[in-house]
C-alpha cells in the first residue's frame, strides 16, 4: 500500500506548483496591463497639465498721465508726448511743464515785504533748531513743549537776551500765552527787546497791565536803562490792546528810525527814534516777563534789510 500513494503524492505536488507559477504570471500581465493603460491616458488625456508650458502673457502697458490743476483727464492719448521726450509741441498754447520740486515759498511780511525763505531768512529759531533749554536761566524754565515763565519775578530780573545777529535791523517774532499775572505787584508787562546793551541803544514792544482797571496797551519803549522795570521805561508809542489768555504770534521790527509791534499780522502800535539805530558790531534780541506767567512756543529771529 505504501508504495502505490507515493507516485500519487508526488504528482499533486507539481500541479501545485504548475498552478502557483500560473496565478503569478496573470498578476504581472494585470498589473503590466494596469500601468499601461494608466500612461496612455495621462498621455493623451486632455485636461493634463504639459510640462513647460506657453509663457505667462504680457500685461498690456497702462499710461501714466500728471495732470495740472485744472485738466481734464479726459485729453486723448495721441496729445501725451512721447516717451523720448526729443518731440516739442508745436501748439501755442501749450501749457508750460510743472516743476517736481517748487521753490520753496517766502515768508510774506507786512506791508507786502519779503524776508527770504523760511530756512533762508531767519537766523534762529526756536525749538525747531535751538533748544529752550540751551539759553533758558533766570526766572525761565523750559518744558516738554514751551519756554515758561511764572511770573513770580517783579521789576529787578533784566531780560533774558536769546542771540545776537550781525547789524542793527531785526526783527523777533514769538507765539505767546498769558496765563495770569502776579497778585501782589501791578503794572505787570511782557515783550520783546531788541539793540544793542553796550551801545546803550535797546528797545521793547510789549504789553503793559496797568494797576486797577486800566486797559491793557501795547508799548514801544526805551529800555536801554533796565533798572526800574518796563513800567518805568520812557514810552515812545502806544495803544490799548488785551492779549487775553489766547495764543497770539507777537512781532517786534527795529529797522533804522523805525520801530513797530504787529500782533498776528496786524500792525498794533508804530514808533520812530531820535535818530537811525547805527551799533558797531551785533544787534540784540531777548524777551522779558515782568509779574506775568506765560508760555513762550517759538521764536524766531530774521535779519531785517536796512
Amino acid at each position: 500500500m505504501l508504495r502505490q500513494r507515493q507516485p500519487e503524492d508526488h504528482q499533486t505536488g507539481w500541479r501545485a506548483l504548475i498552478l502557483a507559477a500560473g496565478i503569478a504570471v496573470g498578476v504581472l500581465f494585470l498589473l503590466a496591463a494596469t500601468v499601461g493603460t494608466i500612461w496612455l491616458v495621462g498621455r493623451y488625456s486632455p485636461s493634463a497639465p504639459a510640462v513647460g508650458g506657453l509663457p505667462p502673457p504680457t500685461p498690456t502697458p497702462r499710461s501714466l498721465s500728471f495732470l495740472r490743476e485744472g485738466e481734464s483727464n479726459s485729453a486723448p492719448a495721441a496729445q501725451l508726448p512721447p516717451l523720448g521726450g526729443d518731440a516739442v509741441p508745436e501748439a501755442s498754447d501749450a501749457a508750460p511743464p510743472v516743476d517736481s520740486t517748487p521753490a520753496p515759498a517766502l515768508l510774506t511780511m507786512p506791508d507786502g515785504e519779503q524776508s527770504g525763505s523760511l530756512d533762508g531768512g531767519r537766523v534762529f529759531s526756536a525749538p525747531d533748531n535751538n533748544p529752550f533749554a540751551s539759553f533758558a536761566s533766570g526766572s525761565w524754565r523750559p518744558t516738554s513743549d514751551a519756554l515758561r515763565n511764572q511770573g513770580k519775578s517783579a521789576d529787578a530780573e533784566p531780560w533774558l537776551k536769546i542771540t545776537t545777529i550781525p547789524g542793527p535791523s531785526i526783527a523777533i517774532e514769538a507765539e505767546i500765552r498769558v496765563n495770569g499775572l502776579l497778585d501782589t505787584f501791578c503794572n505787570q508787562s511782557f515783550g520783546l527787546a531788541a539793540g544793542n546793551a553796550n551801545a546803550e541803544k535797546v528797545f521793547g514792544a510789549g504789553v503793559l497791565f496797568p494797576c486797577g482797571d486800566g486797559t491793557a496797551t501795547a508799548r514801544l519803549t526805551d529800555v536801554s536803562v533796565w533798572e526800574d522795570g518796563y513800567h518805568a521805561d520812557p514810552t515812545m508809542a502806544e495803544n490799548a490792546f488785551d492779549p487775553g489768555d489766547d495764543w497770539h504770534t507777537y512781532r517786534f521790527e527795529l529797522r533804522g528810525d523805525s520801530v513797530r509791534l504787529i500782533v498776528d499780522g496786524d500792525g498794533i502800535v508804530t514808533g520812530t527814534l531820535d535818530a537811525p539805530l547805527d551799533v558797531a558790531g551785533e544787534a540784540e534780541a531777548g524777551i522779558w516777563s515782568q509779574g506775568v506767567d506765560l508760555d513762550i512756543r517759538s521764536i524766531e529771529i530774521f535779519p531785517l534789510p536796512a
